[in-house]
């Protein structure tokens, strides 16, 4: 009599149907146009660029097909699309537009070649005098993708094409050898995996939290990204959902959690979308849900959509959320491991999105090659120590650079090789300062950069830290007093409310840049701003402990820049409104009229002459007329004794924008 299939049975089915389906998809019968479908891409023009060439196609009859993919990180050239030929030839072209549709056609219908000048780079196979991906120089940081493995290669919203390339290997592997909750935490504690949301507390350590407690327990997975500058979590959310199950699955053996929620950031709706037909097709097959693959395993996951606030990245705030109420951290204990500090008073365990996306790789190649992939040589001879970091760390990359995109690098990696990567500084300006993980962590002149790696250590000793996820490269043309007074403002606005402390030393904060922007600084502002971070210290949580960060680093290390603002002598970048005016310097300028057209305030009008100018009295210096027209209207110094600038509006709660 035979008997019920075994868990690795059950999960062999379902891999070798995947299988038949992914072999299709590497060597297709005739050929195929994939376009990078992702948030980024979206905003390029993607979804345009597919119609245009399906309808090519079908206008030519061309034997073709067409498919999905993400995008691979280079975010400057979206929207990008590869072709995967029958001989698993895959080569990637970009930036496309419409009038490189019929070239494209060509290309996938023959005429190698006829996309040449498009070409970036092959992802299999070759194509003479097309170098693979990897070579270009942006990539030239990693050394091995892990995390980002299959973006490029698989359709996101395809769970065969997860299976057939390892997907849920780990997880049946764990659950086929009896793997006990016990050995599964102290593999995760031996493999060196740090949380990736900034704090960096061994994933372990916190796991070991939560299996102590009996009865039910959640995860919470924290995909509420809010940093200016970091989107890392997005990218594997779009690019490859079932990564963060298989982790989170894994996570439940591991804790005895029962159900889980992934808190999921309000503005990223392809995200949401992704994941929950992701979850969607996991309990279909068996792998969420009652007796997971036959064992005893129980566990089930819901998509939150978030609730628009920063403050809701804060653990306590996210489960506040959760519960429908308004997103406010509070005072710990309980902390969330503990009975009722979680979820609906369940002990909860919080990773953000990354760091349950290593968890299979930890589990799938072990503690020992997890904790020496991914680090560079420089710091390799630290890699047992416990300070170290383990793995690898995805980065989105952005500012003032002439390459925007995200990467997959060693910890250690140095700053100036990031650099480098996104092709120095736009126009060849200078860098000015470093700005790594968003209004909380720190702001860094551009001088310190060849002493900088990717490493916490090497951001403490000049009071910053190292952040999330994002990196922002700021160019000589920003100015760091207008930088805090726009940070200042952010967090005021993001301040849940429930502290004086926090609330009001933002506002203070605030007012006193709003005003040295204006030309109104004092000589005793400085202290003030001292009272203030010292009495912030006291905030129930890190969004008003750590506020003063980015306030800090500009008192101390970009001295000379703030006492020019306090001593009336300027404002360099001419960014601050109190020191800046804009004339009408070119009169021939076409892109008068839109500049007039979208000036705010109505403070550009025609003169006698037919001319432009701009009405000094009436202008809030919001610079939106010298973006239009660059050559027409100049940006310059205003002269002593220049009235006060117009008010400007109120910008959108929670934005970033001026």
């Amino acid at each position: 009599m035979q008997g019920r299939p075994t868990m690795i049975e059950r999960f062999t089915e379902l891999r070798e149907r995947a299988e038949a389906d992914w072999a299709g998809w590497e060597h297709p019968q005739r050929p195929r146009i994939e376009v990078a479908i992702d948030t980024s891409s979206l905003a390029h023009g993607a979804v345009p660029l597919r119609e245009a060439l399906e309808a090519g196609a079908r206008e030519r009859g061309a034997a073709v097909d067409f498919g999905r993919v993400a995008g691979v990180g280079l975010q400057w050239l979206h929207p990008t699309v590869s072709i995967r030929w029958p001989d698993g030839t895959h080569v990637l072209y970009g930036p496309a537009g419409a009038d490189d549709v019929p070239a494209l056609l060509d290309e996938a219908s023959g005429r190698v070649g006829a996309a040449a000048l498009l070409a970036i780079g092959t992802l299999s196979g070759s194509r003479p005098g097309v170098p693979p991906v990897g070579d270009h120089p942006f990539f030239a940081p990693e050394t091995e993708r892990l995390l980002l493995a299959r973006l490029g290669h698989t359709d996101p919203e395809s769970l065969d094409h997860y299976l057939a390339t390892g997907g849920y290997f780990a997880f049946a592997r764990m659950l086929d050898r009896h793997q006990t909750a016990d050995g599964v935490r102290s593999l995760l504690l031996d493999s060196g995996l740090t949380g990736r949301g900034g704090a960096y507390v061994p994933a372990g350590s916190k796991w070991n939290f939560l299996a102590g407690p009996s009865g039910p327990k959640s995860l919470i997975c924290n995909a509420d990204e809010g940093d200016p500058g970091a989107w890392v979590n997005r990218v594997l959310l779009e690019s490859d959902p079932h990564l963060l199950i298989e982790g989170m699955l894994i996570a439940a053996h591991a804790t005895g959690a029962v159900h889980g929620y992934i808190y999921i950031r309000d503005e990223y709706p392809l995200a949401v979308a992704r994941v929950r037909q992701a979850l969607e097709q996991a309990e279909q097959a068996g792998l969420l849900g009652e007796g997971i693959l036959g064992s005893d395993l129980a566990f089930t996951l819901e998509v939150i959509r978030g609730a628009g606030a920063y403050v809701c990245g804060e653990e306590t705030g996210l489960i506040a959320s959760v519960h429908d109420e308004r997103g406010m951290p509070r005072l710990k204990p309980p902390f969330p491991a503990n009975p009722g500090g979680g979820v609906f008073g369940q002990p909860s365990n919080v990773n953000n999105v990354e760091t349950y996306a290593n968890v299979p790789l930890v589990l799938g190649g072990g503690a020992e090659r997890y904790r020496m992939q991914g680090t560079a040589p420089e710091v390799m001879a630290l890699a047992m120590a416990p300070e170290s970091r383990a793995g690898t760390r995805m980065l989105s990359l952005s500012g003032d650079v002439r390459r925007v995109g995200f990467l997959e690098v060693p910890w250690g990696t140095p700053l100036p090789d990031l650099l480098a990567a996104c092709g120095g500084m736009a126009d060849g300006g200078r860098l000015k300062a470093i700005q790594a993980g968003g209004p909380l962590s720190g702001y860094l002149p551009g001088r310190l950069l060849d002493e900088l790696v990717l490493d916490r250590e090497s951001f403490l000793p000049h009071g910053a830290m190292v952040g999330s996820g994002g990196i922002v490269f700021v160019g000589a043309d920003s100015c760091s007093v207008d930088l805090n007074e726009l940070f200042a403002d952010f967090l005021e606005d993001e301040s849940c409310g429930r502290c004086t402390t926090c609330h009001g030393g933002t506002q203070r904060m605030t007012e006193i840049f709003r005003r040295t922007s204006a030309g109104g600084g004092r000589r005793e502002d400085e202290h003030g701003l001292e009272l203030i971070g010292d009495l912030l210290r006291y905030s129930n949580c890190v969004h008003g402990t750590a506020s003063p960060t980015i306030m800090r680093n500009t008192l101390d290390l970009f001295r000379d820049e703030y006492e020019a603002h306090i001593d009336g002598a300027g404002c360099e970048a001419l960014r601050c409104v109190g020191f800046t005016r804009f004339r009408v310097v070119d009169p021939s300028d076409p892109r008068l009229a839109a500049a007039q057209a979208i000036c705010p305030t109505d403070a550009i009008e025609r003169d006698e002459d037919g001319g432009y100018r701009v009405v000094d009295g009436a202008c809030i210096r919001c610079g939106a007329c010298a973006d239009i027209a660059p050559r027409g209207i100049a940006r310059e110094a205003a002269p002593p004794n220049t009235p006060a600038p117009a008010p400007r509006p109120a910008p959108p709660p929670g934005s970033l924008a001026r």
